[in-house]
């Protein structure tokens, strides 16, 4: 058996809709790890799943293990 089938992430489908939690956690997660976020803009708010979506990627993508492991808590929530 191929070992790379089996470390395959699973895609990430969120919902259109996020709760008011998700997004608190999404929008302070942007302020505590700024470093991943340094091309957004600073006025910018989180306000949809897509934003939320874009939240977990950037905290995965550049962040050190501190972001993943908050990445990992807002995507389960977004499950």
């Amino acid at each position: 058996m191929d070992s790379t089938s089996i470390l395959q992430e699973q895609p990430t489908t969120y919902g259109t809709r996020v709760s008011e939690e998700v997004l608190q956690m999404a929008r302070q997660a942007v302020k505590d790890f700024h470093e991943c976020f340094w091309w957004w803009h600073q006025d910018a708010t989180v306000n949809t799943a897509e934003d939320v979506r874009e939240v977990v990627d950037c905290l995965r993508l550049s962040g050190g293990h501190r972001a993943w492991q908050r990445a990992q808590t807002i995507h389960k929530l977004c499950r």
